[in-house]
């Protein structure tokens, strides 16, 4: 374990501390004006209490290391992720009863202060490493991001509590906070082109990997279709050529400059203003982050639109609903066996290429990391997300299923309208717009298979930009911050004749 890393701040007075300095120079005062030199006495003994407390902070030392410790090394928003901190002593003498509290970069809160219980000196004779002291306390998890955690502060006063001064150990980590991931019932929603890579796959292995045909690989292929015994065998990378169709993709799009677009907020009622949300560089966080969101994280959303927002605007409150939809969808699609396209996330070199495919079961934690650090101001123009669907049609027998969030703001929904006529199943979830609808409205109401609503056809108070993207071929899908997602999910297969 490294050496001590020590940042010392300048020693301040306490309250305690200015007062005996106060006092002193009353007595001062009043011994020359009352002609009573048993005065300067007094002051000069309320005068070296607090001198005496200032030079005791200065020259304690306290030469502490620690380590941080994440577990789990990254959650989703409003997981449960504890933070233990290995804290050991490499002086010789023992350290006295100090505050401790490990600090963290905006908009996480820090630790709440404790005391910090007095370490053993260490001992060079008898052990390699001082005895590490465990601290443990919840992280804050209610913001989605890569937040910084740290230094470790701890805050050492003198015996009379006249000073005190405020120590930094060790350096700073960074843990990835991911978006919620709702599970979405596979039932509820079948595309019009089949049921997906996984579905199709066992329809055409089902008799034994016997009939599968290999052949050499070509630049281009899909590492998806490589045929691993036929390599072993062959000594050469092979291919399989029977299952074309096993490569559907399907294309999730998130507008989030739409999001920058929206400033108003009906359910809030309340004008909107953006205020940057800190991240932290260099996230640490690996790929474990789970595909799927736990009663914790769930519950961590509902907070956020409940009210815990932490001083979120109306605009951003709908912007982390829409990122928790996009990742929801994605990884629900790459369950079904879809490669899923997301376009809007932002990836470890920036916003993500149109031909960057998440495929199960690895691609639900890679979505979810880069999902985690997109902010509204990520901007992508209409030609990537025609690119996406694009390269998404060259790799699909059939026209591929497309998903977009955007929100219901004047014009947001411009850079995605034409690409209706390029999709099997084009769905757009309007988010924030003076249409919302509950599950149990137009939406969930059953229809005859190919009857949906016609484009000249709009719903009560529906916005014009939802008129104009269904006119498109979209099929509209209102939604407001709250919505639940796994309903409208249902409500949309229903809507459709499909459940």
């Amino acid at each position: 374990m490294a050496r001590p890393t020590t940042d010392h701040r300048i020693p301040l007075p306490t309250v305690r501390g200015w007062g005996l300095v106060v006092a002193s120079v009353a007595a001062f005062v009043l011994a020359e004006v009352l002609h009573r030199h048993e005065l300067v006495y007094l002051a000069c003994f309320l005068l070296a209490v607090p001198l005496f407390s200032y030079l005791w902070v200065v020259l304690r030392r306290a030469p502490l290391s620690v380590q941080r410790i994440f577990t789990p090394e990254s959650g989703s928003v409003g997981q449960n992720i504890t933070v233990t901190l290995l804290v050991q002593n490499w002086g010789s003498l023992r350290t006295p009863t100090m505050l401790w509290s490990d600090e963290a970069g905006a908009p996480l809160l820090p630790s709440t202060p404790a005391v910090l219980p007095p370490l053993p000196g260490f001992a060079s004779s008898a052990l390699d490493t001082p005895v590490s002291t465990p601290l443990r306390y919840r992280l804050d998890t209610r913001s989605r991001g890569a937040h910084r955690v740290g230094p470790f502060t701890v805050s050492i006063t003198d015996p009379f509590g006249c000073a005190r001064r405020l120590l930094r150990v060790g350096s700073t980590d960074s843990v990835l906070v991911t978006p919620v991931a709702l599970e979405l019932a596979r039932i509820d929603l079948r595309l019009a082109t089949g049921d997906g890579a996984e579905q199709v796959s066992r329809r055409l292995v089902g008799g034994g990997e016997q009939d599968v045909i290999a052949r050499k690989y070509l630049p281009g292929d899909s590492m998806r279709r490589v045929h691993w015994p036929a390599t072993a065998k062959h000594g050469e990378l092979m291919v399989r050529q029977d299952d074309q169709r096993n490569d559907q993709d399907a294309v999730v799009l998130l507008d989030a400059a739409s999001f920058d677009e929206l400033s108003w907020f009906d359910a809030a009622g309340a004008s909107t203003g953006r205020a940057g949300r800190g991240a932290g560089a260099g996230a640490s966080a690996g790929a474990g982050a789970g595909a799927g969101a736990g009663a914790s994280g769930v519950d961590g959303l509902d907070e956020l639109l409940a009210g815990g927002t932490g001083g979120l605007d109306a605009d951003e409150v709908a912007f982390e609903w829409a990122v928790s939809a996009v990742a929801s969808i994605a990884v629900h699609l790459m369950n079904e066996g879809f490669g899923v396209r997301v376009v809007g996330a932002v990836g470890e070199s920036g916003a993500t290429s149109a031909d960057e495919v998440y495929v199960a079961p690895f691609g639900a934690a890679r979505v979810l990391r880069d999902l985690a650090v997109v902010e509204p101001e990520s901007l992508n123009d209409a030609a990537e997300f025609r690119e996406a669907v694009d390269q998404a049609s060259l790799t699909s027998p059939d026209a591929p299923p497309v998903f977009a969030v955007v929100a219901d703001a004047p014009g947001a929904g411009d850079r995605i309208r034409d690409l209706a006529t390029l999709s099997s199943h084009p769905v757009v979830f309007l988010v924030g717009g003076a249409a919302a609808t509950s599950p149990g409205s137009t939406i969930g109401a059953r229809r005859p298979r190919g009857a949906g609503r016609r484009p000249s056809e709009q719903a009560p108070n529906e916005s014009s930009e939802a008129v104009a993207l269904r006119g498109a071929g979209w099929a509209v899908v209102p939604c407001r911050p709250g919505d639940d997602l796994p309903a409208l999910w249902k409500s949309l297969g229903a809507a459709r004749g499909l459940s």
